[in-house]
């Protein structure tokens, strides 16, 4: 024993002095003391013995594996030190550019080198441009942030054009945009953006192509016209034929739906098809059958027409061209007969088809006789000729002997004159009657020429009865009114009228006179006793028309124009009474008394009438004021005012005209033409400007009425807009026309916005089902799925999306949303259990490294290691009885509870004191103080637990149950 202590070589020394010393004399040329070397820089506990090895031995490799192995701290940070100076050409290692190369892209973590490779650059710019490098570089940290700073910092141009051409996203390309100055390069992500923007509508766009198409295709089977739904179905075949040229924009499950979709719509569409066809067949023969007997109606209708106008318009002039037009349009009939028998439908209605053969048989019959009738008819219009001269010469005759009232010699000659006339105008006639008998029908013509001579003749011999007549009846009128005047008592004025009926009465023809001569006679000798009784009859009357007069006075005038008329009758009856010759002095005197009597109530009465004039007579001066002040603003407006506001100005004007109150109308006249003057060369322009308006707008209406033709509907409610915008901009187009107009318009652009409305709701169905697809989908999601396959389905469903509307699209995504949003809250939950069962786990190995381990078996301590992580679980191993910190475990325990902020016991006051001190002073200094899992990470490592550490223990499970954050 004691020679092998006096022999022991000193690298193997239990002190740690020796040791370092002993490394000085070792050289790492020699194999065997570079093995010792390495053994004394893996495997020394010691961390200067380690590290005095490192700097021995003094190679790049070796320090980067101890970088990564090192499980002391101190070790480790300054091998990583070592490590990034030799990267970055400072410290005493060199490194060639393969080596570097060679452990950028092999060695180096992705972490390592996002963290280097500023630096690294820094010392050599030209470390990027090597392209494979950064290639190998970009895939291995595959990071956005580190491909922009690679491609900013020093990507060749090359490079540079490369990654813009491999990059998918455009929201890196933004961001690479902003950064970038270079015109070419901005040139060339804007061309890489519109690429990608290309890309991803053309899909959306195929797709939405695919779904209105198949959509329309689909809707074929709510049609019923087979003829339609053929015609249809080519278009939708070939639409459908171009469209899936492009199936290879869509993904593979995409493609397989839209080719499953078309077959089987087009299956559909096909047994449709074989299901109706018969049934439409059969009503198209029908139909087919139906119209062939309506044209048959029409033929047979127009060649009665035809006929008809042959007999009664060209009877007397019709040439064989007119005969032949006739004749073609009886054979037109007799064609169509003879398709139907072809159809078979006289088995159907055989009687109608026998009533339009007999028909014909009729007209052909017409036809073979019109020669002869064309022979009488024109005989018949030398008939009518003759006629019409009698009749022309009876006119002319009554009319001469109307006029020559004088002369009774020569009317009596004229007398004679139009008696033969009418002999010879009957027998005319009869010679028309009897010629007119042979023809089968009198053309309207002669019939009208024949009947207007007769209704003038006629009309001739009324005339001359009705003046005989009227005179007559006026006479006897005349008696009348005397009769009732004598009747009356109002003598004077019967005696006034008599003269004018004596001068009508001897003015009648002889055999007039006959018809009244009675009761004129008998009225003469009434009215010759009448001067005589006028002034006695007189006598009694007035006192009485003064007592009414009086009465009226002395009542209320409620109705002016009542009052008016009463005073006017009581003045009528008055007057009646006025004796015709004087009288003696006494009935003088006694008549004036009465006359003043009578005229000073009657003055009376018309006070209030007077009162009631007086104000009309105000307001017709008010009104008459009114209309001169409204033509005087009419003469004030600006005729070069533009039409929309002249238009108003001058309505305004024409409405204060009509309500402006009526005046006289011997002013009102004047005021009229003036107003007319004023006004029309204003309206001249507001109708012309109207005109123009009327004219635009019907435009307007030609082409909205055009759009409901058009196929492409979209297109059609833009172009529809876009005329309601013009038609607001266009004025008024007068009152009749503008409703009129605006009707119209309105009709022809809803036509419109009806088959857009039912193109989207085609489209909607459509958009509809594919949301309640992706709803299934989303409901079928397992929430509890790894990552990689939730992302996935959700990228799956989001690509889908793009394809919907925004209303239908925000549906899933709000769903989408919830499910992930429980998904998050699953993903806290679980995260925040699992931390309280690291927590857990730690309290355990605490307790059960101070032998307090309670019903924690042998065995289950791996099990705790495992739960607490590989961070907690190095740590626990790292207290292997050598402290590693400055400060002893008590105070690391005071400050883990300061710095979780729970108490610490009174007997550590001025312990506490001191860590607040020290952990204010490090903010201050540094920025940031210790955080509660680094304190717990020294206190962990800082030695080998045991019994007489258990308060504290139990002080840091305290801490660890209430804040489990700790071990996170």
């Amino acid at each position: 024993m004691i020679f092998s202590r006096i022999f022991t070589p000193s690298h193997q020394s239990p002190k740690p002095e020796k040791r370092i010393q002993a490394i000085e004399s070792l050289s790492p040329v020699k194999a065997q003391e570079k093995t010792i070397l390495h053994e004394l820089a893996f495997n020394d506990e010691d961390s200067n013995v380690s590290l005095a090895a490192l700097e021995k031995l003094n190679s790049f490799v070796l320090w980067l594996k101890m970088s990564q192995i090192a499980k002391q701290t101190r070790v480790k940070k300054t091998a990583e030190k070592k490590v990034n100076e030799a990267l970055v050409g400072e410290g005493d290692l060199s490194l060639s550019s393969q080596e570097k190369f060679s452990f950028l892209t092999e060695t180096a973590s992705a972490d390592l080198v996002v963290q280097m490779l500023p630096q690294m650059l820094a010392k050599d710019p030209a470390l990027l441009s090597d392209d494979s490098l950064a290639k190998a570089l970009i895939e291995k940290v595959d990071k956005p942030s580190f491909t922009q700073y690679v491609f900013l910092e020093g990507a060749s141009a090359g490079l540079q054009t490369q990654l813009i051409n491999a990059q998918d996203k455009i929201s890196e390309l933004q961001k690479l945009a902003k950064k970038v100055s270079d015109s070419e390069l901005l040139a060339q992500i804007d061309t890489r953006v519109a690429a990608i923007k290309d890309a991803q509508r053309r899909p959306v766009e195929l797709k939405k192509q695919l779904t209105l198409v198949l959509s329309k295709y689909q809707a074929l089977l709510d049609k019923s016209d087979v003829q339609f739904i053929d015609e249809k179905q080519r278009e939708f075949d070939s639409e459908l034929t171009g469209l899936f040229a492009q199936l290879d924009l869509l993904t593979q499950d995409e493609r397989a739906e839209y080719d499953e979709k078309r077959t089987r719509i087009s299956e559909q569409v096909e047994r449709y098809l074989q299901r109706i066809r018969p049934a439409w067949e059969e009503k198209q023969q029908a139909a087919q059958l139906a119209n062939t007997k309506a044209l048959c109606e029409q033929q047979l209708t127009y060649a009665n027409e035809q006929v008809s106008w042959l007999y009664n318009n060209r009877l007397c002039e019709a040439t064989l061209a007119d005969v032949a037009t006739v004749n073609e349009s009886v054979r037109g009939v007799e064609a169509t007969l003879e398709q139907l028998s072809r159809m078979g439908s006289e088995n159907s209605n055989e009687k109608r088809i026998a009533e339009i053969k007999r028909e014909v048989d009729g007209l052909n019959d017409q036809l073979e006789r019109f020669s002869m009738q064309q022979q009488y008819g024109q005989k018949l219009l030398i008939k009518l000729q003759t006629l019409e001269d009698i009749a022309a010469k009876i006119v002319d005759a009554s009319q001469s002997e109307v006029n020559d009232d004088s002369a009774n010699e020569g009317l009596a000659a004229e007398s004679n004159n139009v008696a033969s006339l009418n002999g010879a105008f009957i027998e005319a006639r009869n010679d028309y009657q009897v010629l007119s008998r042979e023809l089968a029908t009198i053309p309207k013509a002669l019939m009208k020429r024949f009947n207007a001579a007769t209704k003038r003749v006629n009309a001739n011999e009324r005339a001359k009865k009705s003046k005989e007549s009227e005179q007559v009846k006026h006479v006897r009128k005349q008696i009348s009114v005397i009769d009732n005047l004598i009747g009356q008592g109002k003598f004077r004025v019967a005696i006034a009228k008599f003269t004018k009926l004596d001068e009508s009465y001897h003015a009648l023809p002889s055999n007039a006179k006959k018809q009244v001569e009675k009761r004129f006679v008998k009225t003469a000798d009434e009215v010759s006793h009448l001067e005589g009784w006028q002034d006695y009859l007189a006598a009694p009357r007035k006192p009485a028309l003064v007592e009414e007069a009086k009465a009226l006075a002395s009542t209320q005038a409620d109705n002016i124009k009542a009052r008016s008329e009463a005073i006017k009758y009581l003045r009528k009856q008055w007057l009646s009474l006025t004796p015709s010759s004087t009288s003696n002095g006494s009935d003088d005197g006694e008549d004036a008394a009465l006359q003043q009597q009578f005229d000073e109530a009657l003055e009376k009465a018309f006070e209030p009438c007077r009162e009631h004039y007086a104000k009309l007579d105000e307001q017709r001066a008010q009104a008459r004021e009114k209309r001169m002040s409204i033509i005087a603003t009419v003469k004030a407006i600006d005729i070069n005012t533009p039409e929309s506001e002249l238009v108003k100005v001058f309505d305004k004007a024409a409405k204060q005209w009509h309500s402006a109150g009526q005046v006289e109308r011997e002013i009102y006249e004047p005021l009229k033409q003036e107003w007319k003057a004023v006004s029309s060369p204003i309206q001249s322009k507001i109708q012309q400007w109207q005109s123009g308006n009327q004219a635009q707008k019907r435009a307007l209406v030609a082409q909205a009425q055009q759009l409901a033709t058009e196929d492409d509907v979209h297109s059609a409610a833009d172009k529809s807009q876009g005329l309601q915008a013009q038609w607001k901009q266009i004025g008024h187009a007068g009152k009749r026309e503008e409703s009129k107009l605006w009707a119209e318009f309105k009709a022809a652009n809803d036509a419109v916005f009806e088959r857009l409305k039912a193109e989207r709701k085609v489209q909607n169905n459509a958009f509809n089902a594919q949301v309640d697809e992706l709803l299934s989908k989303v409901d079928n999601i397992d929430i509890k799925s790894d990552s990689a396959a939730f992302d996935e389905i959700v990228s799956e469903i989001n690509e889908q999306l793009r394809d919907l509307p925004k209303p239908q699209r925000s549906k899933v995504e709000r769903k989408l949303e919830a499910l992930e949003a429980k998904r998050v809250s699953l993903a806290k939950s679980a995260q925040s259990q699992a931390r309280v069962q690291k927590a857990q786990a730690l309290s355990s190995l605490l307790l059960l490294n101070v032998g307090e381990g309670g019903t924690v078996q042998e065995g289950d301590e791996d099990t705790l290691l495992e739960t607490v992580g590989k961070r907690w679980s190095s740590l626990l191993r790292q207290s292997d009885g050598h402290a590693s910190c400055q400060h002893d475990r008590q105070w690391l325990t005071v400050a883990l509870e300061v710095a979780t902020d729970m108490p610490s016991p009174a007997a550590d006051a001025s312990i506490r004191s001191s860590v607040q001190l020290q952990m204010m002073t490090a903010k201050l200094e540094q920025g940031q103080a210790a955080t509660a899992p680094d304190i717990l990470a020294d206190w962990l490592s800082f030695d080998v637990l045991s019994e007489k550490d258990k308060h504290l223990a139990q002080r840091v499970i305290a801490v660890i149950d209430a804040y489990p954050e700790v071990v996170a």
